[in-house]
This record gives C-alpha cells, sequence and structure tokens, in this order.
C-alpha cells in the first residue's frame, strides 16, 4: 500500500515540475498578451472619454483602438524579443 502512494506521490511532483517549467517558458508571452489587450482597453475607454466630452463621436474610439493597438502590439513583440529558446 506505501509503494502505491509513494509511486502516486511521485507521479505528482514530476507533473507538477513539468507544468512549472510550461509556465516559465510561456511567461513572456503571456505578459505580452496581457500587455496588448490592457492597452487596447485603456486607449478605447480613453477615446470613449473624449468623445462623450467632445462633438468628436466616433473619432476618439476610432483614435484610442488604433493607439492600444499600436502600442500593445509593439510591448507585445518586445516582451516576446527578450524570451530565449
Amino acid at each position: 500500500m506505501s509503494e502505491q502512494k509513494d509511486q502516486s506521490e511521485f507521479n505528482l511532483k514530476k507533473t507538477l515540475e513539468s507544468f512549472q517549467k510550461i509556465v516559465h517558458k510561456t511567461a513572456p508571452a503571456a505578459s505580452g498578451s496581457y500587455s496588448l489587450i490592457g492597452s487596447i482597453l485603456m486607449f478605447t475607454f480613453l477615446g470613449w472619454c473624449i468623445d462623450q466630452n467632445s462633438t468628436l463621436s466616433p473619432k476618439g474610439i476610432l483614435c484610442g483602438v488604433f493607439f492600444g493597438l499600436i502600442i500593445g502590439f509593439y510591448l507585445l513583440f518586445k516582451s516576446i524579443k527578450t524570451q530565449k529558446y
């Protein structure tokens, strides 16, 4: 019974170590994608606020999305570029 318990603990430890290695390798890409999503949302919201306080109705959101995409993709490529394989 104890031999089976030792084997299952070994398998769990091996699985968790493997998962940790995968997460460690993908961290820069995850960080870059979060930066992309965050910048798009932030600049879109900023464009919406500009639209609410002026008469530039669709132009603020469009500019916000455009700048969010540009800055987000820059941050994504920058974080992936630092990844060493």
